[in-house]
């Protein structure tokens, strides 16, 4: 008899899901597919398998001082938060939350807006602006590199690259700042009671402050904050500092109003990047009408004399298109590609 073939426990990991397989399950038919609509084509969307969509090759890689790929660390970081999650649901589906199971809840609350695109590309893009604004202040003292004298006249215009692993870097400090906002709001857990599923994203935490009607700005954290994050077709968590006073841990409320469930859908779907899921097609209409836009850098520059000041944010506008690095034009640490026209 022929033997069956085994699995290299060791074989290098090429799919970096940067929405948690587990997390998106909850949102499969009985065929175990969901609806996966993509932000360049809303109107066609994929009908897969949660382990076939929300990935990209190598996403969380990074480069070892002997030049090797590590591309598990941050994978098993994330799995240890991935693998508890089903308990979480469990716990909240009976509507009670031990500290091991809150803690799981919050993990993957952190988790899912510190490493989605959304959050590394509006890294990358800071980061981007900050070395052109370095540059600037190079030419303008005279001490430019001579391989970039050439683009001095079009410093406001040439793309700038930035290394992509860079932005794993900027993850840590993303989510402290996460997590002295967060601290600042009280919770509850809201369970749809018309049958009217929630709907999620490849950016499913969304927050923003109450006051501004209609969100024109996402993501304000110096002031009031109303938070969401949909666990399941059938909860999603609400934060609010009004909600402190309840205490550490989420009360459950129930929804009975299907236009309350429709906005807190159209809140998800306005901050989706490059993707929404769905267990079915009802939402459509709605995923599509927000699919153009999403949170991306909003950032302006005011130099003074002896300092750069940075006023960055988020707006809702058309998601960027960052330039390619490639590590093959490097030479001593400064890449030509950098600044090509």
């Amino acid at each position: 008899m022929a033997s069956l073939p085994t699995t290299d426990q060791n074989a290098e990991r090429k799919r970096h899901h940067f929405v948690s397989v587990t997390y998106l399950e909850s949102w499969a038919a009985a065929s175990g597919k969901l609806h996966a609509y993509r932000s360049e084509n809303p109107t066609e969307p994929l009908h897969v398998l949660p382990k076939n969509t929300g990935f990209e090759k190598y996403y969380y890689s990074q480069l070892r001082e002997d030049g090797s790929r590590d591309n598990d660390s941050f994978e098993n970081v994330f799995g240890n938060v991935e693998t508890q999650w089903p308990t979480v649901l469990e716990a909240v589906d009976a509507g009670t939350l031990d500290p091991n199971s809150l803690h799981g809840l919050f993990a993957m609350l952190t988790m899912m807006r510190t490493r989605v695109p959304a959050a590394r590309d509006y890294n990358e893009a800071l980061m981007a602006l900050e070395t052109r604004t370095g540059i600037k202040v190079l030419a303008e003292m005279g001490k430019l590199p001579d391989k970039l004298k050439r683009y001095q006249d079009e410093l406001d215009t040439v793309e700038v690259t930035v290394n992509r692993p860079r932005t794993l870097g900027t993850m840590s400090e993303d989510m402290r700042r996460f997590a002295d906002m967060t601290r600042r709001l009280g919770f509850e857990i809201l369970s749809d009671d018309t049958g009217t599923d929630f709907i999620t994203s490849d950016n499913p935490v969304a927050y923003f402050d109450p006051d501004d009607r209609g969100i024109r700005q996402p993501y304000i954290e110096n002031t009031k904050v109303e938070l969401y994050f949909p666990l399941s077709p059938r909860y999603v968590l609400r934060g609010a500092n009004r909600l402190k006073r309840f205490g550490p841990t989420p009360r459950f409320r129930k929804i009975s109003d299907k236009k309350k469930i429709h906005a807190i859908n159209r809140i998800t779907s306005r901050f989706a990047y490059r993707l929404a899921f769905a267990g079915d097609r009802s939402n459509d209409d709605l995923i599509q009408r927000h699919a153009a836009t999403s949170p991306v850098l909003d950032a302006d520059v005011v130099r003074k004399p002896g300092k750069i000041e940075y006023y960055i944010g988020h707006k809702f506008a058309a998601r960027p298109v960052l330039p390619k690095f490639r590590p093959e034009a490097c030479e001593d640490d400064l890449c030509q590609e950098d600044f090509r026209s």
